[in-house]
């Protein structure tokens, strides 16, 4: 599994207790490359992530489709690993997280 970076990434309402940030991807990651994303370099608490949604365009600007990329969070950091299926494709990942710490009880 190669480790992947991102080409761009945006911060919506930077600073607000609601983080949502979209990173993209080259069109070089491959089926089962892995990503780690440090959730504190976006805001977001160690234990506040709430959502990670993933596409790939299988035709790079034309067709778009879901990915259900497998998702981790250990010490802070989000590992997603591309799921089974194309290489080469453009990927876009979007997160959420709350700035402060989730509340689980």
């Amino acid at each position: 599994m190669a480790a992947v970076t991102a080409l761009k990434t945006w911060e919506i309402a930077p600073n607000a207790g609601l983080k949502r940030v979209i990173l993209t991807l080259a069109n070089t990651v491959d089926a089962t490359d892995t990503f780690a994303i440090t959730l504190a370099d976006y805001g977001i608490s160690a234990t506040g992530l709430l959502a990670v949604y993933s596409w790939v365009h299988t035709t790079d600007g034309s067709v778009i489709t879901v990915e259900a990329n497998t998702t981790a969070v250990s010490a802070g950091v989000l590992t997603v690993t591309i799921a089974a299926g194309t290489n080469n494709d453009f990927r876009v990942i979007e997160i959420i997280g709350r700035a402060d710490t989730g509340v689980f009880a």
